[in-house]
């Protein structure tokens, strides 16, 4: 977690463990830093983006998957799982 010494606008962020941020926080030493003035999180701090809408290829068997492929005019003869063909899907 991103902490600045509370009450410093100019003070040095530090990155600490869940723990030591905590215990800093309870203390009223530190403040958290966020991107912005509004309190949004900072960035990527909600994980990672979330999949394309719509794209379902997860859902697909293989066989749907390499047929899709070849519909594309992908070259899927090497993926050796589904989720090497979904990558080849997913890549263009």
């Amino acid at each position: 977690m991103r902490l600045r010494e509370k009450g410093t606008k100019d003070a040095e962020v530090v990155t600490l463990g869940w723990d030591e941020a905590q215990a800093a926080l309870q203390a009223g030493t530190h403040d958290v830093v966020t991107d912005s003035e509004d309190g949004g999180a900072i960035s990527g701090e909600n994980g990672p983006d979330p999949k394309p809408a719509g794209d379902d290829l997860d859902g697909k068997t293989r066989s749907e998957l390499e047929a899709l492929a070849a519909e594309r005019g992908i070259d899927v003869s090497a993926a050796k799982s589904k989720a090497d063909v979904i990558a080849a899907l997913r890549a263009v």
